[in-house]
Formats: structure tokens, C-alpha cells, sequence
């Protein structure tokens, strides 16, 4: 019985000590799984990041509507080849379709062809081709995009007759709120009219 009064004493005579340590302990830190993923981005990097993703998403959706304008454009094309041979539609669709810059240049042109008396289109620009005749178009792709400083883009396509097929491609730009025709390519020949035209302006000998 003594014995067990002074193992009692013993204890609590410790017990302040015991309560004292374990009310200092410092928690130690939970740690994080072994194969847990962590990645910490710099504020600036995260807002580059979202304003790529903008572009890209801005980019994707003008492709789609610049790809569906020229489609219905040349849906136009082809029904009127299909009816009267294109070739009494021209002026109508260069100032439906066409930007304001090419219809100024397609004046000039047409007003030295007549002082002149020189023939610069060899060729139908809109259907590549050099007869009236009975055209499709297919294989419509936009190859570029830019919305700085001005939105352009451009869009290859494939035209064919009844016995060859042209490679072409379009330019166009963003004008007044609608996609227009800026100029036309004809990749068989390395043809860029809009190029063509001003040489053919700047050729005094016909003057």
C-alpha cells in the first residue's frame, strides 16, 4: 500500500510537466500524397495563356464564316456559268462580291482598254477559265487568316470544266462589315490579277 502511494505521488508530480509538452507541440504539416500533381502557373503566363486561346477560338470562327461566304458566292458563280455562261455577270459580281480597291483598279483598267484599244482580260478571272462553258467548284480551304491590321484571309479552291481543272485562290477582306473579294489567283499559270492590272496600267506603250 506504501508502495503504491508513492509510484501515485510520482505521477502527479509529472503531470504539469506531460500537459505543459503537449500543449506546446507544434502540429506537423499534413503531407501531400506521394504521386499528388501540383503545377503552379505565374499570373502573367496564365493571362498570355487565355488570350492565346481567344485568338485561336476568334480565328476558328472567322475561318468558318469566311469559308461559308465564298461557298455561297460561287454557288452564284456556278448557276449563273450553268445559265448564261458567266460572262454577262461579271460586272455584277466584282461590285456585289468584290472590295471597293478592286473595283477602282477594274475601272482603270477598263477605261485604257477602251482608249487604247487593248484587251487585257484574256482570261474569266472568276472562272479561270478563257471560254463560257459549264464550271464547278470544289475543294474550298482557308489557307489564312490575319486580324492585324486589317482582317483578311484567304481561300483555295479547285475549278473545273469538262476536261481540266484549274487551282486558284482568293483574297479577301473584311470591308464595311462584310467579307469581300480583294483578288483572284490562277495557281496553274502563277496568275495574280490584281498584279497583272497594275502592270498592264503601267505600260506606257499602249498609251
Amino acid at each position: 500500500m506504501r508502495r503504491f502511494a508513492e509510484i501515485q505521488l510520482i505521477v502527479l508530480s509529472l503531470l504539469p510537466l506531460l500537459v505543459a509538452g503537449c500543449g506546446n507541440r507544434t502540429p506537423e504539416p499534413e503531407k501531400e500524397p506521394h504521386n499528388a500533381f501540383s503545377v503552379v502557373v505565374p499570373e502573367g503566363e496564365l493571362t498570355e495563356l487565355s488570350d492565346t486561346l481567344d485568338t485561336e477560338v476568334k480565328m476558328q470562327i472567322i475561318s468558318g464564316i469566311v469559308l461559308e461566304r465564298v461557298k455561297d458566292i460561287y454557288a452564284l458563280v456556278k448557276s449563273d456559268f450553268m445559265e448564261n455562261g458567266g460572262a454577262g455577270e461579271n460586272e455584277l459580281f466584282d461590285k456585289a462580291y468584290c472590295s471597293k480597291s478592286w473595283n477602282k483598279l477594274l475601272m482603270a483598267v477598263r477605261w485604257k482598254e477602251n482608249l487604247t484599244g487593248a484587251l487585257f482580260f484574256e482570261s474569266n478571272y472568276w472562272s479561270m477559265t478563257r471560254d463560257a462553258g459549264i464550271v464547278s467548284f470544289d475543294e474550298f480551304e482557308v489557307t489564312n487568316i490575319e486580324l492585324e491590321p486589317q482582317m483578311m484571309a484567304s481561300v483555295s479552291f479547285t475549278v473545273y470544266e469538262a476536261t481540266t481543272y484549274v487551282p486558284a485562290r482568293i483574297d479577301l477582306v473584311f470591308e464595311e462589315g462584310r467579307w469581300v473579294i480583294d483578288n483572284f489567283h490562277n495557281l496553274k499559270y502563277m496568275t495574280d490579277f490584281r498584279e497583272s492590272m497594275w502592270d498592264f496600267l503601267r505600260n506606257d506603250h499602249l498609251m
